[in-house]
């Protein structure tokens, strides 16, 4: 990020007070949460790193807390070093005796590897994310009880103080541009990013079945020739005394050929006539036992290949389906085939409609095929339908949204035919499965309640599709 819009945010926050609950780490980045405030964002991307205060107060999923020594400890000032990218967040924390103690996280914003440095008043280093030597880097070290000293670099600031905001970006302030920034460029970048993760995954196990077929492929030709390795024994076994040491070939009578004609017999030099016998009685006893379970197995890898292919296509359609190391390709197809028996609609790139109308399809896409920045939907008081709003760029829903989910959880209730149904609604990390309950039964906490009137899907597919030529036609 350029000094000066990093400057230009820091002149917005310089005076910022806010005490802290805790700190949360996630791949690139860290959410300070604040009491009574929405948490701080800092953006440790290797492409651009920044800070800002969110827009909503809600943590991400998938975070761990760390520096829990921090709880309590007040924001006192905001500053920016004068000559490099380095945002210092100044601490004020009562201990156990009342007496102030201070501290600072500062906030190294420099590509491609930021780092976020815990200090204490008296400059030695309480901890860091990223710690090395000297061996590691000889210009200086960032260890636990040494004297933290900021880098040593040629950069130097714009020589153009004046800051504005990049005019594509309609905003009024720093923070709301950096907000946006993230939300709009940099975590789509991350979805791209783990796309092709997950496609460089898909691609390595293709070849690793595609190996594994050709294999089958082989096994199964050498079964079919079971009928041939009967001949080489049946051959060799009354012409062993005849076989010389050194010998590469034996033509004698094919005794299962009901004409008895003459057969070649290819020998293995290195072995003796009974070391040859065996290897053909083997290989007949394999041929006779493996053959069918060559075919059902060589059957199961063209079906995973071809179940592959079409994970394949379907991720690069931009469908967001769940990859990872641990999983089989059959897992994965599984649960993929589940979610494609539900009633659904996709709207746009952004945005998935999951219908659940019996209790397994609601136990299924409220505990497994959703994610905790999904949004869940189901009709207050009456029976029904869970309804998952999949949210794959984890932004806030637009209202018209929002209203139709909530319409049609109404639908698929026992509500159907009335009018001003309450729906309940709330993410997918607010959901809880009791241990031991019944398929379906969910309960819930942090959510809001819409009063809606039932639509079914044709009419709301209707709604927003013309809604979305409304808006591109504008």
């Amino acid at each position: 990020m350029k000094y000066r819009f990093l400057a230009a945010w820091v002149n917005e926050f310089r005076n910022f007070t806010a005490v802290l609950d805790k700190l949360v780490l996630y791949p690139n980045m860290m959410y300070l949460a604040l009491v009574k405030h929405a948490p701080l964002v800092i953006v440790l991307s290797p492409q651009d790193s920044f800070i800002y205060l969110a827009a909503s107060d809600i943590l991400p999923e998938g975070g761990r807390e760390i520096w829990q020594q921090l709880r309590g400890a007040r924001i006192s000032c905001i500053d920016i070093k004068e000559d490099d990218r380095i945002i210092t967040i100044s601490l004020n924390q009562k201990d156990i005796y009342g007496e102030s103690r201070y501290t600072s996280i500062v906030c190294e914003m420099m590509p491609p590897k930021p780092n976020l440095i815990l200090v204490k008043s008296d400059g030695l280093v309480l901890d860091a994310l990223h710690k090395y030597s000297l061996a590691d880097n000889p210009m200086r070290m960032i260890l636990v009880n040494q004297p933290y000293y900021p880098p040593k670099t040629g950069f130097k600031p714009e020589a153009d103080p004046v800051a504005t905001i990049p005019p594509d970006f309609q905003v009024a302030t720093f923070n709301e541009y950096f907000q946006q920034k993230h939300l709009q460029n940099l975590i789509p970048q991350d979805h791209q990013n783990s796309t092709e993760a997950k496609l460089r995954l898909l691609s390595k196990e293709m070849k690793r079945l595609s190996k594994k077929l050709l294999a089958q492929e082989s096994d199964l030709k050498n079964a079919m020739l079971i009928d041939q390795y009967q001949a080489y024994a049946e051959g060799i076994k009354p012409n062993m005394h005849q076989i010389k040491a050194g010998q590469t070939e034996l033509v004698t009578t094919n005794y299962l050929d009901p004409s008895l004609a003459q057969i070649s017999i290819p020998l293995f030099p290195d072995k003796n006539p009974q070391q040859n016998l065996q290897y053909y009685i083997k290989k007949y006893q394999k041929a006779k036992n493996g053959k069918s379970i060559i075919e059902i197995n060589l059957k199961r890898t063209r079906d995973e290949i071809l179940a592959l292919n079409n994970l394949i296509l379907r991720i690069q359609s931009g469908e967001d389906i769940d990859v990872e190391n641990k999983d089989k390709v059959s897992s994965i197809t599984h649960k993929v085939n589940q979610a494609d028996r539900i009633l659904q609609f996709r709207i746009d790139s952004s945005w998935h409609i999951y219908i659940g109308r019996k209790a397994k399809e609601n136990d299924f896409i409220s505990t497994k095929l959703g994610k905790a920045q999904d949004w869940w939907f189901h009709s207050r008081i009456y029976r029904g339908a869970h309804v998952l709003l999949r949210n794959y760029r984890k932004v806030e829903p637009p209202a018209e949204l929002i209203r139709a989910c909530c319409s049609l959880a109404a639908w698929y209730s026992q509500a159907k035919f009335s009018v001003n149904v309450p729906v309940d609604y709330t993410q997918i990390r607010y959901l809880r499965k009791p241990k031991g309950s019944a398929a379906g039964f969910i309960t819930y906490t942090n959510f809001k309640t819409i009063f809606a009137n039932p639509k079914d899907l044709r009419t709301i597919r209707e709604e927003l599709t013309n809604d979305q030529d409304s808006r591109n036609n504008q």
